[in-house]
């Protein structure tokens, strides 16, 4: 990469910035088990890069076609206001991310994070955690998700600040992340293995995998 070219640094954020899907999952059992009586098998890798649509789907199987629009607001309320109470208790920022952040920044880098979840819950769990504010951009699921396809648009980042997408640097803990990273047609496409082993990040297409954010070079 020239040194003259400007570059982002993209992050997901569950799973990346911060360990949250423990979390995730423990909500998601609470508001299932509370509305419906339902629980399963207790696994938050289950929920690793999952849409809304197929989180309803692991818990109600075949009734989640015939879940109401009510109820899944309901359930998805519940979830959300569970994972917040949990979050103030447990969550910190994933280790060695501020330092990447700041990395970034320092030489010269556009920051964003581009996920799935809501952008509201993005800025309230960033506050819980009391993150420094070292982001110029953070997309939410209503941003950059593609409700054609659902497929994650991490190039829209790329365009807001007028850049080539083939000039960022993607982090993403989850196969569906990284085949939306490659087909937004990011130049450099990282797997952190928080979430899921390397031998599942490399065959879903990741250029570099890494163990710890402090691996991730600029």
């Amino acid at each position: 990469m020239s040194p003259n070219t400007r570059h982002c640094l993209i992050l997901d954020f569950d799973g990346v910035l911060v360990d949250t899907e423990p979390l995730h999952f423990e909500s998601w059992q609470r508001a299932f088990d509370q509305l419906m009586g339902i629980r399963i098998v207790d696994n938050y890798h289950l929920l690793v890069g999952l849409s809304l649509q197929q989180i309803y789907q692991l818990w109600a199987g075949d009734a989640a076609a015939a879940l109401t629009d009510d109820l899944r607001q309901k359930l998805l309320t519940l979830k959300t206001e569970t994972f917040l109470a949990l979050a103030a208790e447990k969550l910190e920022p994933m280790p060695g991310s501020i330092a990447l952040l700041r990395r970034a920044q320092a030489a010269g880098w556009y920051t964003a994070v581009v996920s799935r979840s809501l952008r509201m819950r993005l800025h309230r769990t960033l506050d819980i955690i009391h993150m420094p504010a070292l982001f110029d951009l953070i997309l939410g699921s209503e941003d950059a998700v593609d409700p054609a396809t659902d497929r994650k648009d991490h190039a829209r980042a790329a365009h807001i600040f007028n850049i080539d997408p083939l000039n960022c640097v993607v982090v993403e803990d989850s196969v569906s992340g990284i085949k939306d990273a490659l087909a937004s047609g990011i130049g450099t496409v990282i797997g952190l293995t928080s979430s899921l082993a390397a031998h599942a990040l490399s065959q879903a297409g990741a250029h570099q995998i890494v163990a710890h954010l402090d691996e991730v070079v600029l």
